[in-house]
């Protein structure tokens, strides 16, 4: 297939996928609520647009920003192994959470009350990895590393808080653990998505900063700014990204690892903004056709989006992989 027709097949692919998704469920909706509201299908509109069409947004924002920020780690850090949850931040937010039901009752609390406290976990975190590279501008090698000793320290204590309440775990931490998508409305979904967009702006405005850095510091110094504080700057962006994306869905694991990886095996993107571009539009319609799979398989269970997301794209991976 020549480079313009797998563009081509990509772009209708995607358009097919996002107007079936909103109606596939274990309820599964007529077309024709899409415009009529009342009637017999009354039901349907309802369901389409105050809870279909909200949950596709969050999770279709979700999908794209995991997928940017996964291909951003990876060139930032030139690890192929790199992904959003390499430093540390979800476990933090994680432990956070696990901590808060266990021993504050944090499950009398709103949603709202939640997600703030989440977000302040998840910035702690973010403190400990920029005041880590600021401090004396130490390598790449040394801020994975210290990275992962956070995510090692937070997982341990994790598990050690869950195995204390282990004869009366509550729901709440198992979602968090493996990935879940809530039911927001309108309102918020639509917030949600204008901060992430936010966010992938300012990655998409440092594109060619990025590139530079790909070439090497060296390299990089000749162009006229400094690896260091892009990279602290790239550092702040991501983290504030995916702390808001954690306190929202919990860790949901692969996309940011492997979507990525299947872009440039099939697409082979010649910038950096262009490999953001295709990846945030297949991570979308994977975590979107992960999450109508989570809610169809076995109605009315739905299982976690992170389990879901791995044990659909891993095989697809991995034939990639045996292709190339």
């Amino acid at each position: 297939m020549t480079f313009k027709k797998k563009y081509v097949v990509f772009i209708i692919s995607a358009a097919l996928i996002l107007w079936a998704l909103p109606f596939i469920g274990s309820e599964n909706l007529s077309f024709q609520a899409v415009w009529k509201s009342s009637g017999q299908y009354a039901l349907d509109h309802r369901i389409l647009w105050s809870l279909r069409i909200p949950r596709l947004i969050l999770v279709l924002t979700v999908g794209a920003s995991l997928a940017v920020l996964g291909a951003s780690y990876q060139v930032v850090f030139n690890n192929v192994l790199a992904e959003p949850y390499i430093l540390g931040v979800s476990s933090g937010v994680t432990l956070g959470l696990v901590v808060a039901e266990t021993f504050f009752d944090l499950r009398s609390g709103t949603p709202q009350n939640i997600a703030v406290g989440l977000l302040f976990a998840g910035l702690v975190v973010m403190l400990f990895l920029l005041s880590y590279q600021w401090r004396s501008g130490r390598g790449l090698e040394k801020i994975v590393l210290f990275g992962m000793g956070l995510n090692f320290v937070f997982s341990s204590l994790l598990f050690l808080v869950l195995s204390y309440r282990s004869q009366s775990l509550g729901a709440g931490s198992i979602r968090w653990l493996f990935g879940h998508i809530p039911w927001l409305n309108t309102s918020q979904s639509l917030i949600f998505l204008l901060i992430n967009l936010t966010f992938l702006s300012g990655l998409w405005a440092m594109g060619r900063l990025i590139d530079g850095l790909t070439l090497g510091d060296s390299v990089a110094y000749t162009f006229g700014f400094s690896p260091a504080k892009i990279r602290g700057l790239l550092f702040l962006l991501t983290s504030l990204q995916l702390t808001l994306i954690t306190s929202i869905t919990g860790a949901i694991g692969f996309i940011g690892l492997v979507v990525p990886h299947c872009v440039r095996l099939l697409f082979h993107p010649g910038s950096t903004r262009l490999l953001f571009i295709i990846s945030a539009l297949v991570g979308a319609l994977f975590l979107g056709v992960s999450d109508s799979l989570s809610r169809t398989l076995l109605p009315p269970l739905e299982f976690p989006i992170g389990v879901i997301t791995t044990l659909l794209g891993g095989p697809l991976f991995l034939a990639l992989l045996w292709k190339k």
